[in-house]
């Protein structure tokens, strides 16, 4: 199989090319991440999830990974923040939670936290590969973390198109490039979202070539679904 835009294979290659990663810090884990856990099984997770529903099976996905979950929102801010909650799959099953300040629509209130102001106070080792997805606000975790970014080698963010250049060029302006698009996702046949991935420039150029390197053509591919 070729290589493709398929987030475990995407992963695959940071770990085997040595991209250094100590700690995973995963915002917005949901119920967990396999990529992340099958990619990374021997380094600790440190895990943001402010839906106190999702505690037992993080517990259970997480068993036989070294981890610590922190049932916090993470933002560009502390203190508290409104909370709600809400399904698209029917059934009751919670999928989404949004952050806001006033929210007539919030079920609940939860602490809040910057990734920087957490760090600060409880350090983790770095390198980092920070893990990024809640729905939106994915610019205010970054915002909250200038300093974590800076003991960071890999950043994984979800991108929606009307927030793509926004967040892609966040990025690119903090000293990373943009190493991957992972496992686009698309509504009525057009493109609607996906996950980037992102490596410090310093890093890239140590493991990885570009075509204004003595160019090999046996080292480009074009994804062709197979």
């Amino acid at each position: 199989m070729g290589r493709g835009p398929i987030k475990r294979q995407t992963l695959a290659v940071l770990r085997q090319r040595g991209v250094p990663v100590q700690t995973v810090i995963d915002v917005g884990v949901l119920t967990g991440t396999p990529e992340l856990l099958a990619t990374y099984p021997d380094r600790p997770h440190l895990l943001f999830e402010p839906v106190a529903e999702f505690a037992p099976a993080i517990a259970q996905a997480y068993r036989n990974t070294p981890h610590q979950l922190v049932q916090a929102a993470v933002s560009d801010s502390d203190g508290d923040v409104h909370l709600r909650v809400a399904s698209i799959l029917g059934g009751g099953q919670i999928s989404h939670s949004y952050m806001a300040d006033e929210d007539p629509e919030a079920t609940r209130v939860v602490p809040k936290l910057t990734l920087d102001a957490y760090l600060a106070a409880h350090p983790a080792p770095g390198p980092y590969f920070l893990k990024v997805d809640i729905d939106g606000d994915e610019l205010k975790v970054l915002r909250g973390a200038t300093e974590t970014l800076k003991q960071t080698s890999i950043v994984m963010m979800e991108v929606i198109r009307y927030e793509f250049a926004q967040r892609v060029g966040y990025l690119l302006e903090h000293g990373f490039v943009l190493y991957d698009l992972t496992e686009p996702a698309y509504y009525d046949h057009s493109f609607w979202q996906c996950d980037a991935v992102y490596v410090r420039a310093d890093l890239h150029a140590a493991h990885f070539k570009t075509l204004d390197q003595n160019l090999d053509r046996r080292l480009y591919e074009v994804f062709d679904g197979s």
